[in-house]
């Protein structure tokens, strides 16, 4: 992302909580594992296939060259397995969603959004390697906004937050979506930072 698309999604949060009570808190991660678990089974198993191809070749193959064939092999598995897609190719649907969940809990409670005073912090997080979104809503924001205006926003945020053109769209129209049932006070004050995070999980 470039720092006009950070600036951008900061706007929009400024612009949803000005028009609304909410707290808005925006993660974006490349990924949300670092999957090391998966790089490492990727190089074992190209070291496995590059010692059988070495011992079953119809060519003798020079004792020397042995080892550097396996080594070679080894670093390249784990290079390629450092790469977002082929992480994504190795690696289950249920390992991926698994971390996931843990990167959102984790954000839910590290970024604050259950320190506002009357707990109505929205989660907005993305991953990229995934291609997954991940709205959460604090205990304040389900008792205050009606369920089917928090699926309507959350499938909004889910469809727009893997295009970098919607996302500032789909966090502005937080506001006017909980402005009803979730004014702004007078003296609301900003509890949580505007500003989006980007990272690894």
């Amino acid at each position: 992302m470039t720092p006009l698309d950070h600036q951008g999604i900061t706007r929009a949060v400024v612009e949803a909580e000005s028009a609304c009570g909410v707290e808005v808190v925006v993660v974006g991660y490349g990924s949300a594992d670092s999957y090391l678990d998966i790089v490492f089974r990727n190089a074992l198993v190209v070291t496995l296939l590059a010692l059988t191809v070495v011992l079953v070749a119809p060519v003798e193959i020079d004792h020397d060259l042995v080892f550097p064939i396996i080594a070679v092999a080894c670093l390249a598995g784990l290079l390629l397995s450092r790469l977002p897609m082929v992480q994504r190719l190795t690696s289950s649907a249920g390992r991926r969603g698994r971390a996931i969940e843990n990167a959102v809990s984790r954000s839910f409670f590290m970024r604050g959004v259950t320190k506002t005073r009357q707990r109505v912090g929205l989660l907005v997080v993305w991953f990229e390697l995934e291609q997954a979104v991940r709205v959460v809503f604090d205990i304040g924001l389900e008792a205050k906004i009606p369920a089917d205006i928090r699926a309507k926003v959350s499938a909004s945020l889910q469809a727009a937050m893997l295009d970098g053109q919607q996302r500032a769209a789909a966090i502005a129209a937080i506001g006017p979506a909980f402005a009803p049932f979730l004014p702004r006070d007078i003296d609301d004050v900003n509890e949580l930072d505007d500003a989006q995070t980007t990272g690894a999980a």
